[in-house]
């Protein structure tokens, strides 16, 4: 089975969906920032490089543990990681308006022309918004009017008995929803919600998604490495990459 499993995953085409960790990247207001800092390096004659991260646990592409909405809910060492593996949905929604909601309906209008959502399916938001990523000072358009999912419409997709619901924006709830009911349905249901995804266009509607987070004893969420496994090289050039790449597209430059 190992070799066999081994020849099917290098025969596949994958496709980062991760933004950089660098020192000045976007993040929630009031959360921790991202610093990397040389703990050892040559020009000092230490023989060696490596740097001291510090870091919050929702910092970057990122997944969220029941523990962040819901008290004696899991953290993150508590999830099993193999609910973050699966046959993922990539539902583009990049037509929307600013600060609008996700609705059942827009839902099921997918599933009508896509195929149907099902049990164990990884379902991923494309909000377009991972081309608004900026590190500071200008992140100001990342952070602010993105769509999100409703809370009906985490009901609906839970309902479904999916587990992981994902968004390239920086929340799975709209902008202006104080109220955060997709995350509370979602993490109320023992489920996880994956943030800041990138490279979201390149994907079809139906890939295989895997991530794995960081063991962080008591963290509310962990840094991951996410990637989309496309099934052939075919299928990654008619979505707009080319075969067996691994290199992020590139993204616009910085303006004030």
């Amino acid at each position: 089975m190992t070799p066999d499993l081994i020849r099917l995953f290098r025969q596949c085409t994958l496709i980062e969906l991760n933004h950089a960790y660098e020192e000045l990247m976007p993040v929630w207001t009031g959360h921790g920032k991202f610093f990397c800092s040389h703990a050892e390096d040559y020009s000092a004659g230490d023989g060696n490089y490596n740097c001291q991260l510090s870091l919050g646990d929702h910092c970057g592409t990122h997944v969220d543990a029941p523990a962040h909405f819901i008290e004696g809910g899991k953290t993150v060492e508590q999830i099993d990681a193999r609910q973050l593996i699966g046959r993922g949905r990539c539902l583009d929604m990049s037509c929307l308006a600013e600060d609008s909601d996700i609705t059942v309906q827009m839902i099921q209008a997918w599933e009508a022309d896509k195929g149907e959502i099902v049990a164990g399916d990884i379902v991923i938001f494309r909000t377009g918004y991972d081309k608004r990523w900026r590190c500071r000072p200008h992140h100001a358009g990342f952070l602010q009017n993105w769509p999100g999912l409703s809370g009906e419409g985490a009901n609906y997709l839970i309902g479904k008995g999916v587990t992981v619901l994902g968004t390239d924006a920086m929340s799975l709830d709209r902008y202006s929803n104080d109220a955060h009911p997709a995350h509370f349905a979602v993490l109320g249901s023992d489920c996880l919600i994956v943030e800041n995804l990138a490279n979201l266009e390149h994907l079809p509607s139906e890939f295989v998604f895997m991530a794995l987070p960081l063991r962080i004893k008591g963290a509310s969420a962990s840094p991951i490495r996410a990637v989309a496994l496309l099934a052939s090289p075919l299928q990654a050039e008619q979505n707009g990459q080319g075969a067996f790449s691994d290199e992020v597209s590139p993204r616009p430059a910085e303006t004030a």
